[in-house]
């Protein structure tokens, strides 16, 4: 049975705390302390909705699927954006895009991990997404319709697992070894025990 449960943005803070973030920040996600809905963070879930109405390659998939898996101590778990026909489907909005910018989010292996029969996970991004109020829409402060919205280009990264020299086991151990050098591991048994 799995002692503590893991998550992709908890791996994720993990790894941008080493790169450029602080200890202090990843502390916090450790201590699953709430944070603010930042712009990007709602233009995110706004541009999620919108690719749930409107891409044809996600249209009637099955959305917000929660999925689990144990691994050894650890119970992956996470919350998919979409899935259908056997594929993982992530929808970002990022302000600044790269090519490859998500080849090492640690939702990848850890959803290709607890959805085996998944043939590739694929990240559906835009860098630009504005709401407008639609031209038909009376000119009065009082409006509340549906707005209408700008979306610029779809850009796509399409990743199996046998791309990656990493396994979740590898980004696991690493994890659970940094914790305890960081005398950190405590805290997160602490807070990220599982109920199960």
């Amino acid at each position: 049975m799995a002692l503590y449960y893991i998550t992709p943005t908890l791996l994720n803070s993990w790894s941008y705390c080493i790169k450029n973030g602080t200890l202090e920040d990843f502390i916090k996600v450790l201590n699953k302390e709430p944070f603010e809905d930042i712009e990007s963070i709602i233009k995110g879930k706004e541009f999620e909705a919108y690719m749930q109405e409107n891409n044809e390659e996600t249209k009637n998939g099955a959305y917000q699927v929660k999925v689990s898996k144990e691994y050894g101590d650890y119970l992956l778990y996470g919350i998919i954006d979409c899935l259908k026909g056997g594929v993982i489907y992530d929808y970002k909005y990022t302000k600044n895009y790269d090519v490859g910018k998500f080849f090492n989010n640690h939702q990848t292996l850890m959803y290709l991990e607890a959805v085996p029969e998944a043939s590739k996970m694929v990240y559906l991004i835009t860098n630009k997404f504005d709401k407008e109020i639609p031209l038909s829409a009376p000119l009065n402060y009082e409006y509340c319709g549906e707005y209408e919205y700008k979306v610029g280009d779809i850009f796509r990264e399409e990743y199996t697992k046998d791309m990656f020299l990493e396994t979740i086991h590898s980004i696991l151990h690493k994890f659970e070894s940094w914790l305890k050098q960081y005398n950190l591991f405590d805290l997160y048994a602490e807070k990220w025990k599982c109920k199960y």
